[in-house]
């Protein structure tokens, strides 16, 4: 074990567990559908990313008490950090397997981030199974600038955590009624956006949550048309698997939108968690007569259903930044923080800053920079 790994905080307890369900429950409800216990269940046996080992460490500090999900992957075993350097245009960046604390599939991370105390605590440890398993980075994506400020907290060795933006989520609250939605959408794309939306209905669109059997049944058909969208990106994104394992988690719902004959035109997955629908992954069968207008119209009438659910913020997740500012949502920087082990080559920390601003240069004209900046 290398000497610089950071001692653990006095006063926290931790206990490993081999699977997530084993684990105490935490003193505070999961913030979002990726924080879990069924998430990290699920993670634990989908292979769509490739999950060498997983381990789950409880943390208590008496006051606080919160369970890290910690997954092993190949140097290219994360289809979605794959997608990063696609887009980023840069070859891959690690040179041996990586500790992820949850996984760049879900859009939101910060567990281990309780109190300063069980930052420090998941840090050390984390930094000593990634020893203990060989990798050569221990990473935390999808935080928000406080979690990050917890987990840089804590130096290891000579080298400083890297605290670098490498994503964009975007929400906007839902209001009472569909005409304040239509009302919150910026006033130059409204009329085209109507537009889109009437036309998805006049030909024949209609919106059907799926739950349950229902979901099952259909998520082979929604599968094929998630990665048909992923692949116009770059990047396959999408396993059945991931989709079957992830349908354990509470709030789960597909939105589907289906034709007058009954066929799947395109859908919206995810989750109604604490009030807010995360839409989390979609597809679009760009064949059908009406795949011109089912993204916007997806987008609308997926707000219309939640509206009569009782939602009041709607998540559209991560990227496709024109499309989701065009509908009105506001951007939010996430950061992602790695932790260097000392069998990292020289250059990892360079091609991380330079995936990092690549990213930023994408994401520019969608921020405010006094506000939100990259």
């Amino acid at each position: 074990m290398p000497a610089s790994v950071p001692a653990a905080s006095a006063g926290v307890t931790t206990h490993w567990y081999a699977d997530a369900l084993d684990a105490p429950p935490d003193s505070q409800a999961a913030a979002h559908p990726s924080r879990t216990r069924a998430w990290a269940a699920a993670w634990q046996l989908q292979s769509t990313e490739i999950v060498l080992a997983h381990r789950h460490l409880h943390l208590d500090d008496t006051t606080e008490r919160q369970t890290v999900s910690f997954h092993l992957t190949p140097a290219d075993g994360s289809p979605y950090w794959t997608s990063q350097e696609t887009d980023a245009g840069i070859t891959p960046v690690w040179p041996g397997p990586v500790l992820w604390g949850g996984s760049p599939h879900a859009e939101y991370g910060g567990a281990g981030t309780a109190s300063p105390a069980i930052a420090r605590t998941t840090i050390a440890e984390g930094l000593r199974l990634a020893d203990e398993l060989g990798a050569c980075a221990l990473v935390f994506p999808g935080l928000d600038p406080h979690q990050a400020d917890l987990l840089t907290a804590t130096p290891f060795g000579a080298r400083p955590a890297l605290d670098l933006a490498t994503d964009i989520a975007f929400t906007r609250p839902l209001g009472t009624s569909l005409d304040q939605w239509w009302q919150d959408i910026p006033g130059r794309h409204r009329r085209d956006i109507r537009r889109q939306w009437r036309r998805g209905t006049e030909a024949g669109l209609t919106l059907t949550a799926l739950t349950g059997r229902n979901l099952h049944q259909t998520l082979p058909a929604f599968a094929d048309l998630a990665n048909t969208t992923a692949d116009r990106h770059g990047t396959r994104l999408y396993g059945l698997d991931m989709l079957q394992h992830l349908a354990a988690v509470p709030g789960t719902v597909l939105l589907a939108a289906q034709d007058m004959n009954g066929n799947l035109a395109g859908g919206l997955y995810g989750w109604v968690h604490e009030s807010c629908l995360y839409l989390w992954s979609s597809g679009i069968d760009y064949a059908h007569p009406a795949a011109r207008y089912t993204y916007t119209w997806l987008m609308n009438d997926s707000a219309r259903w939640a509206i009569k659910h009782g939602v009041r913020t709607i998540d559209a997740g991560r990227w496709n930044c024109k499309a989701k500012r065009r509908l009105g949502y506001q951007p939010t920087v996430l950061r992602t923080v790695i932790h260097l082990t000392d069998s990292a080559h020289p250059t990892t920390a360079a091609a991380l800053n330079g995936l990092s601003l690549r990213l930023g240069v994408q994401a520019a004209p969608y921020l405010d920079p006094k506000h939100n900046p990259w």
